[in-house]
């Protein structure tokens, strides 16, 4: 069964599923409405026709009956709900086979200022790379996923996530289950730096005075006098006294209390969706090793982030005037429940950090996985031992619908090397120089490719594609071609564990053909000195024809031919300087007269 025949069908057999649910969820609600009347008329009837005492035992039975309704109620809601989301992740993998893109997730508040490569080669936005790949929920998840996309690792890691990838990618009802159980809780999507930087401070040195640590027992002391006062057996002075103490020690530790709510109470319903992440990570059996590594990291993890999702559940309710006047003050709740805090942070300090990197983790895997199993026709890459290395053949961009992409060959190996590519206007130049750049940013990141066979070694990319005058700054576009060029400059020559790998478009087209042609050709014998290689392209054709017999660079072009008055374009890689160009003809097309 084909990507396609697989998500249709899914989508539908979970739409089938929630609609039942739904109904199923309609049933109860009328259950409970008529169950609510059928008791109290009941109760009615009884104590107008029989013993009164009869009554009580109608409303107790009557409560048990209503609070089960609502137990079967939210499972049946949940399953309902769970079943809507699962149809929309099948609806969404329908989308994205067309580039067609449902979430709102740009990955634009990863973006670093003057990145290497991330907005030449448009990874994040609202038509990106990480829109196809992203499958994740949490927070971490996305952040982790556009680290990798970000940042070249080494070889060891990729072949670990590569082998993640293979064995997850088959694994269909597992992954969009992780999927789902994350998608329900809406807030799982926050940050967690505030919950962290909690969970790093020191131990709380208030909570440690013989105050709390011997005041907690007080109700023991308090409730039975409160319940002595009721049933008129003493006085409500003593009560009363004991109250006020319990106010005392209460004062004394509320700030530190709001402070600690502050840093953490918005994180529990974040809590259950990473316990729930947790439980079914754990339950899976998985064989591939660096997987299972995972699943040993989060050993344990579910039962207790659920223990400090219930404290900080339990201790929100001092928000409440209501409970805090009944039961906060007279159980001293913020002391009780603050010092269960401070004791799971001592237990777990370092352990919540390495739960919620490791669940991130499994979530970016399960993007690349849903990458491969959307694309079976994408390859595995081969990632070199060799310093610098570029094998392609077939390649294309992903974020072209498969109808329209044109796939070509490409060889780039050895330090100081330089492929130049000349063409025609609109003839693919740039968007092959993306197609090579996105696929290594793939391939590096342990994702498949869209080639027939893919090899590159682990290199850092570098970009000049995109840039732009600035009014802020006071710089013209030529001038921020410059500081581009000189960053990359400035990076070769630093002592870095990855060479680079450069994509340069339209190289100094900000001035003059003879300085462009002085410059580039300068800049082309300075990087041949380095260990960098890479792609320039350009219309200066004396520039490929200066260095045709130079063994440090290989001539390329894309090229249009004119057909009925029309121009046509093959995006097809040839070897040598293109000649032909048809800015003359783009001109008339517009009417200016030549």
């Amino acid at each position: 069964m084909s990507p396609l025949q697989t998500f249709q069908s899914r989508k539908e057999k979970f739409s089938v599923l929630a609609e039942d649910f739904q109904k199923k969820y309609n049933q109860w609600a009328v259950f409970r409405a008529a169950l609510f009347i059928s008791v109290g008329i009941i109760s009615y009837v009884i104590e107008q026709f029989f013993n009164v005492n009869y009554v009580v035992l109608v409303l107790v039975i009557g409560i048990a009956l209503f609070l089960f309704s609502i137990n079967k109620h939210l499972k049946v809601k949940y399953l309902r709900d769970k079943n809507k989301v699962l149809s929309a992740i099948n609806n969404d993998e329908l989308k994205r086979l067309d580039n067609v893109f449902v979430r709102s997730e740009t990955g634009e508040q990863f973006v670093e200022d003057n990145h290497f490569y991330t907005h030449d080669l448009d990874i994040f936005g609202k038509h990106s790379l990480y829109k196809l790949l992203n499958r994740t929920y949490t927070y971490t998840g996305g952040f982790l996923l556009a680290d990798w996309l970000k940042k070249p690792t080494t070889q060891n890691n990729i072949l670990n996530r590569q082998q993640a990838v293979e064995e997850l990618s088959s694994k269909i009802d597992f992954r969009q289950e992780l999927q789902a159980s994350a998608a329900l809780v809406e807030e799982v999507s926050e940050p967690t730096a505030k919950l962290l930087a909690w969970n790093q401070q020191p131990e709380n040195e208030l909570i440690k005075k013989p105050v709390f640590q011997y005041g907690k027992y007080l109700p023991f002391v308090t409730v039975p006098l409160i319940l002595a006062w009721a049933f008129d057996v003493i006085p409500i002075g003593y009560p009363l006294l004991m109250l006020l103490v319990h106010g005392f020690i209460l004062k004394q530790i509320y700030q530190t209390v709001s402070v600690a709510l502050d840093q953490t109470l918005r994180f529990s319903a974040t809590l259950r969706a990473y316990a729930n992440l947790s439980d079914l990570i754990v339950q899976e059996k998985l064989e591939t090793q660096s997987l299972r590594n995972l699943q040993e990291q989060l050993s344990g993890a579910s039962p207790a982030i659920r223990v400090l999702e219930d404290i900080l559940n339990k201790l929100g309710n001092r928000s409440n005037p209501f409970f805090a006047f009944i039961v906060g003050i007279p159980l001293l709740w913020d002391v009780q429940y603050f010092i269960k805090l401070e004791h799971w942070k001592k237990q777990h300090r370092d352990s919540l950090s390495v739960w919620l990197y490791a669940i991130a983790e499994v979530e970016a895997l399960n993007s690349l996985a849903g990458l491969h199993f959307a694309n079976p026709t994408f390859t595995k890459p081969v990632i070199s031992d060799q310093h610098i290395c570029l094998k392609t053949r077939k390649i294309a961009h992903p974020m072209i619908h498969q109808a329209k992409r044109v796939a070509n060959d490409i060889e780039l190996v050895g330090e100081g090397q330089t492929i130049i590519i000349t063409g025609s206007n609109m003839s693919g130049k740039s968007t092959f120089q993306r197609t090579v750049g996105v696929n290594i940013v793939l391939a590096l990141a342990g994702a498949v490719v869209c080639a027939e066979a893919f090899e590159c070694s682990c290199m850092r990319v570098f970009t000049s594609m995109r840039t732009q005058d600035s009014l802020e700054e006071g710089t013209s576009s030529f001038y921020a071609e410059l500081k581009r060029l000189k960053l990359l400059i400035e990076t070769v020559r630093e002592t870095n564990s990855f060479p680079i790998f450069y994509f340069l478009d339209e190289i100094l087209k900000g001035t003059n053909s003879k300085d462009r042609h002085e410059g580039a050709k300068a800049l082309m014998l300075q990087l041949h000195r380095t260990s960098a290689s890479g792609f320039i392209s350009t219309h200066d054709v004396e520039l490929g024809d200066e260095f045709e017999n130079e063994s440090f660079v290989r001539n390329y072009s894309f090229s249009s031919e004119v057909k009925n008055h029309d121009l046509v374009f093959d995006y097809q890689l040839r070897a040598g300087v293109c000649h032909s160009f048809n800015a003359s003809m783009l001109m008339k097309g517009i009417g200016i007269e030549i």
